[in-house]
Formats: structure tokens, C-alpha cells, sequence
């Protein structure tokens, strides 16, 4: 594509990223950044049903994304480190027969783009050029799991914090061999979903408890969508929140008072109807589940349309 173009996007899409990082190092808190807790431990039934699953490491640091170029198909469990802040939301996408990654950078820069004219045309583009299969939010010394079922074929795994730099960092999977059916075993399910006459929402099934795998499941049409945790006090409402919502510029930065108590965790994008088995470092207390993907339709934050809601995990 057009070099000039590819970079106009670049520049678009860099506040949204600037706000995430804002978020990862504590900026933009209220008070002082907030210490990364230690990980949750993992009890014997999450390790038992760790340590049986066909697992692939992945491992960001300061200079690379350390990956396997091949692995079985099946039900596979990724596990996730980062050693620098700024890198190591690792995200996970299938590509459409023909495609590359040049192909799908470009689509996901348009789809994510701050220019809400942009996203719609992305959006599609992006649905015609890869399924996006989820992946993790995570933080050095906070790492994480998350299961997918994998098909043989060509995959990516790139770098969200990245992309929007000189040299995003991605690497090519090929899936191929005889296939696994072991991962991990949630305890609880939160779905989004376009509700008629409502719009979109988080529904969620099950229990949500402190360091155990929760399934992630996009079901709306023709939307990417993610689903983040983070911390917010006892008192916090979802009046509260989306008021912070409304207040968020255009540019995808966030203003300097925030309800937010800790660095966000969670699974990356999904397509519509594919879902993702996350392994967070999550503690006990009360979260806002949210995303800060975009209307496919009309480019507006899709938490500004209703799409978050507040959570106990015990």
C-alpha cells in the first residue's frame, strides 16, 4: 500500500495506543502509579488442567518476541510474559488464504484508527483478511493464559503495543500435525452481545474467582471486540463510569482523572462468534469489564454505547 497513507494511519491510531500505555505504566491514575501486584497463585485444579494442555511460551522482552514457528493443532494453551512495559500484548490472528501481514496490518491499523471515518471500511476489510482470535493484556511480573482452538493453517502473533511503530514486532505459526484437545476449564463465561432496542452489553455466566480461566465470547455481528478488567473502589457505580466515558477526547487519550485503581488484564480481539479461555492474574475485588474497541459502524468507543459493566471477582 501507499507509504504516505500507511503512516497517516500509523499517526491515527498512536493516541489510542498512547492511551493504553497510559493505563499499563499507571499515568493518568489518580494519585501514584500503581505496583504491578504479584500473580494470583494458581491452585492444584487450574495446574492439574495447565499442565495436561498441549501449551505453546511466548515471551516479550525489550528487543524481541520470543515464539515457536510451528505447533499442533487442537485445543492449544498459550502462555504469555512480558519483561518490558510497553510490549507484550500478544494478540493472535488466523489469515485468509492469500493473505499476509502486510495485508492485515493495514486493516487493523484502519479498524482501530482514530479517525471514526476510517473504521467501518477497516472493519469490513479486516473480517476479508483475518479472524482475530483473541490474546492478553499483561504486565511484567503479570502473566497469563489463554486457550484457542486451532485449525491447520497460517497464524500470526504480533505485538498490539507495536503496531503502531517502525517495526511492529509479529511472527508467523504454522499449525500443521495431528491434533490435541486439552485446555483450560473456565469457571465462568462473560459474553458481548447486541441486545435489540438496547445495543451492546456484556452478559455473564458463572462465577468469576481470583486467578482462574474465564471463556471470552464475542457474538456481535460484524464487530472486534475485547474484553479488559480493571480495578475500581467499592463505591465506584456504573453511573461513575460512564461519565469517565464521556469525557474521553476524540483522540483516544484519557483525561487526567480516572476510576481506575489498577493496570488493565484481560483477552485481545475477537472476531464475531469466536471466543478465547483467558488465564488472568486477576485478585479479589471489584472490576469494570470493558473494552475500548470501536463501533464498526460509525467509529464511537463502544463503551460510550454501554458496552462495560462492573464485576466481582471473589
Amino acid at each position: 500500500m501507499n507509504h504516505t497513507h500507511r503512516a497517516a494511519r500509523v499517526r491515527r491510531l498512536t493516541g489510542l495506543l498512547a492511551g493504553a500505555v497510559l493505563l499499563l505504566t499507571g499515568a493518568g491514575l489518580n494519585g501514584p502509579a500503581v505496583a504491578a501486584p504479584a500473580p494470583a497463585p494458581v491452585s492444584g485444579a487450574d495446574r492439574v488442567a495447565t499442565e495436561a494442555a498441549h501449551t505453546v511460551d511466548l515471551v516479550s522482552t525489550a528487543e524481541e518476541l520470543l515464539a515457536p514457528t510451528h505447533t499442533r493443532p487442537g485445543l492449544t494453551t498459550f502462555h504469555a510474559t512480558t519483561t518490558q512495559p510497553g510490549t507484550g500484548w500478544i494478540g493472535l490472528a488466523r489469515l485468509r488464504d492469500g493473505k499476509d501481514w502486510d495485508d492485515f496490518l493495514d486493516t487493523l491499523l484502519r479498524a482501530l484508527s482514530n479517525d471514526p471515518s476510517e473504521v467501518p471500511g477497516g472493519a469490513q476489510d479486516l473480517e476479508e483478511t483475518a479472524t482475530l482470535l483473541g490474546g492478553l493484556v499483561i504486565h511484567p511480573g503479570q502473566p497469563g493464559s489463554f486457550t484457542q482452538r486451532l485449525k491447520p493453517g497460517t497464524y500470526l502473533l504480533f505485538d498490539y503495543l507495536t503496531v503502531a511503530g517502525a517495526e511492529p514486532r509479529h511472527r508467523t505459526l504454522t499449525v500443521t500435525g495431528s491434533p490435541v484437545d486439552r485446555g483450560l476449564a473456565p469457571t465462568a463465561t462473560v459474553v458481548s452481545r447486541d441486545i435489540p432496542g438496547v445495543g451492546p452489553r456484556f452478559e455473564l455466566r458463572g462465577t468469576l474467582l481470583a486467578g482462574r480461566p474465564v471463556r471470552f465470547i464475542n457474538l456481535i455481528p460484524g464487530q472486534v471486540n475485547e474484553l479488559l478488567f480493571v480495578r475500581i473502589a467499592e463505591d465506584t457505580t456504573e453511573e461513575d463510569l460512564r461519565d469517565f466515558f464521556a469525557t474521553m477526547p476524540e483522540d483516544g487519550s484519557f483525561p487526567p482523572e480516572s476510576p481506575f485503581l489498577s493496570l488493565s488484564l484481560g483477552s485481545l480481539h475477537l472476531s464475531t462468534h469466536q471466543s478465547s479461555v483467558v488465564q488472568l492474574p486477576l485478585e479479589q475485588g471489584r472490576y469494570a469489564a470493558l473494552t475500548w474497541a470501536k463501533d464498526a459502524d460509525d467509529g464511537v468507543l463502544l463503551v460510550n454505547k454501554g458496552l462495560f459493566t462492573i464485576v466481582d471477582v471473589g
